[in-house]
C-alpha cells in the first residue's frame, strides 16, 4: 500500500508540474498535443530527483503500477481548475491518464517475469531520457474501447509513432485466444505507407519459413481508422533486452547469437528484394525465450531493379524517401541514391556496436574499434561490424554475406592455408574471393560479397 501512495504522490507531483510549465505557454485554443513530451518529461525528471537514487526504481515501478482508471480520475482533478479551454483540458487528461502505460513499456523486459521492477541501469539520467517514459502524443484510444466492426477490446498502449497507435488487445468473443498488436493509422494522408506495409510483408514467406518476423495476421484497411493485426510479441524489443544485463554489456557470444537471428531475417527480407529501411533495437521484438523477431516494415521498400506482380518497376512514394532514425541512417550514403540491403547493414552493424557497449545511445564516432578493444571484444566481430559500416563500395552487400561473416565469428582461425584453386592466377596486386570472386580490398579479413572468411584471415 505504501509503495502504491508514494506512486499516486509521484503522479500528482508530475501533473502539478507539467502545469506550472505550460502556464502562459498553452492558450486556449492552442493545439496541446504539440509539445507535452518535452514538458512531462522534465517534470517527470524532477519528480524522480527529489528521492535518493536507491529510492527511485521503487518509484518508477510505483507510478508504471497505476491503474488507467485512477490515473484519469486523478488528472482530471489536476486538471479541472486550471486556466484552459475544455478542449484542452481533455487533451490533457488524455495524455497524463497514459504515463502509466508508457513507462511500463519503457520498462518492459523480456526476462522480468511480467512485473514492473525497475533496475538501477534504467533510470533516466536526464530530462532528454525520461521523454522515453512519456507518450509522444495524447492517445486517440483508452484501456476498454472495443474496436468498431471487430471482436477486440484495447488493453494497454504499447507504443506510438509519426503516424501509428500500438496497442494491445483481446478478442472478445474468443477468450482463450492469445493477445494481439494492434497497428492503427491515424493520418489518412499516410495511408499508402499503411498499404506499403501490407505489400511487404506479403512478399515475406509464411509458417516456419517466416518465424524471424513479426507475423501480421489481419488486415482491416477499410476500418476507420484503418488497422493492421500482428502477433503479439511479448517480451519487449531489443532495448530492453539490453537492460536486462543492468548496465553491463551482454557477452559476446549472446551478441553474436541476437545479430545472427536479426541477420538471418534481413537475410530473407534481401532474398525477396525487400530493405526494411528502420532497423533499430525497437523493431527488433524479442520473445520471453529470447527470439528475436524483424517488425515495423512501414517504411520499408522493395529494392532497385526488381518489379511488381505486373512486371512494372516498383517506384517509391516520395513522402517515404527520407524516412529512417537518423543514428542508424549510413551518413555516407548519397541523398538521392535509392535506398539498398547495404543501408540495412550499416543499421545492423551500428546495433552491433551498441550491444557490445552496453548501450542503444552509444554513437559510433572517432576511435570506436579502439574502444572496443579496450572492453576486450573479440576482434573478428568488431571485424564484422567495422565491415558492416565501412563505405557502401566496401560494405557486405546484403544481410546474407554479413550473417555467412557471423557464422565464422567465434571459430578458431585456420593454421593451414587452403589449397590453391584451380584457374588462371589473379592479376598483380589484386586479389579476389575464392568462394564467389568478389574483388577483396587490402586489409579485408571477410569477403563483402558472400561473407566468406579470407584465407589469410
Amino acid at each position: 500500500m505504501t509503495s502504491d501512495i508514494i506512486g499516486e504522490d509521484a503522479f500528482r507531483d508530475v501533473a502539478t508540474g507539467l502545469l506550472q510549465d505550460l502556464a502562459g505557454i498553452v492558450l486556449p485554443g492552442s493545439h496541446t498535443a504539440m509539445a507535452l513530451a518535452p514538458h512531462v518529461s522534465r517534470a517527470f525528471f524532477r519528480v524522480l530527483q527529489r528521492y535518493r537514487e536507491s529510492d527511485r526504481p521503487g518509484i518508477l515501478d510505483a507510478v508504471a503500477r497505476l491503474p488507467f482508471a485512477w490515473a484519469f480520475g486523478a488528472a482530471a482533478k489536476e486538471v479541472a481548475a486550471a486556466p484552459l479551454d475544455e478542449a484542452t483540458k481533455r487533451e490533457l487528461i488524455k495524455y497524463l491518464a497514459a504515463v502509466p502505460m508508457t513507462a511500463r513499456q519503457a520498462l518492459h523486459r523480456f526476462d522480468d517475469g511480467g512485473r514492473v521492477t525497475t533496475l538501477l541501469s534504467q533510470l533516466p539520467r536526464s530530462p532528454e531520457e525520461m521523454i522515453r517514459f512519456v507518450p509522444l502524443r495524447p492517445p486517440r484510444f483508452q484501456p476498454g474501447d472495443k474496436v468498431a466492426g471487430y471482436d477486440y477490446r484495447l488493453e494497454t498502449l504499447l507504443g506510438q509513432g509519426g503516424f501509428a497507435e500500438v496497442w494491445k488487445a483481446r478478442n472478445t468473443t474468443r477468450a482463450g485466444q492469445p493477445p494481439v498488436a494492434l497497428k492503427f493509422c491515424l493520418d489518412p494522408a499516410l495511408l499508402p505507407s499503411l498499404k506499403r506495409e501490407i505489400e511487404m510483408l506479403d512478399r515475406l514467406p509464411e509458417g516456419d519459413s517466416g518465424k524471424d518476423f513479426v507475423q501480421l495476421q489481419l488486415t482491416a484497411y477499410s476500418a476507420e481508422p484503418p488497422f493492421l493485426v500482428y502477433e503479439y510479441i511479448d517480451g519487449g524489443n531489443l532495448a530492453g533486452w539490453l537492460e536486462s544485463f543492468e548496465g553491463k554489456p551482454p557477452p559476446p557470444a549472446e551478441v553474436l547469437s541476437v545479430l545472427k537471428m536479426a541477420a538471418r531475417a534481413v537475410a530473407v527480407a534481401h532474398d525477396r528484394n525487400i530493405v526494411h529501411r528502420d532497423l533499430k533495437p525497437a523493431n527488433l521484438l524479442v520473445t520471453r525465450e529470447g527470439r528475436v523477431k524483424v517488425g515495423d516494415f512501414g517504411i520499408g521498400m522493395v529494392a532497385a531493379g526488381s518489379a511488381d506482380d505486373s512486371g512494372a518497376p516498383v517506384t517509391n512514394p516520395t513522402f517515404l524517401h527520407h524516412a529512417h532514425t537518423p543514428a542508424y541512417a549510413d551518413p555516407l550514403r548519397e541523398q538521392a541514391a535509392r535506398p539498398g540491403p547495404r543501408d540495412d547493414v550499416y543499421a545492423l552493424g551500428v546495433i552491433g556496436y551498441q550491444l557490445l557497449v552496453g548501450s542503444v545511445t552509444a554513437r559510433m564516432e572517432g576511435g570506436w574499434r579502439r574502444y572496443l578493444a579496450a572492453r576486450g571484444a573479440p576482434a573478428d566481430l568488431a571485424e564484422v561490424i567495422d565491415t558492416c559500416v565501412a563505405p557502401p563500395a566496401e560494405r557486405y552487400r546484403d544481410a546474407g554475406a554479413l550473417l555467412a561473416a557471423l557464422e565464422h565469428c567465434g571459430r578458431p582461425a585456420k593454421t593451414k592455408p587452403p589449397k590453391p584453386q584451380p584457374g588462371p592466377p589473379p592479376q598483380a596486386g589484386a586479389r579476389f574471393c575464392h568462394n564467389c570472386g568478389t574483388r577483396i580490398q587490402s586489409g579485408q579479413r571477410f569477403c563483402t560479397g558472400c561473407g566468406h572468411r579470407l584465407a589469410d584471415a
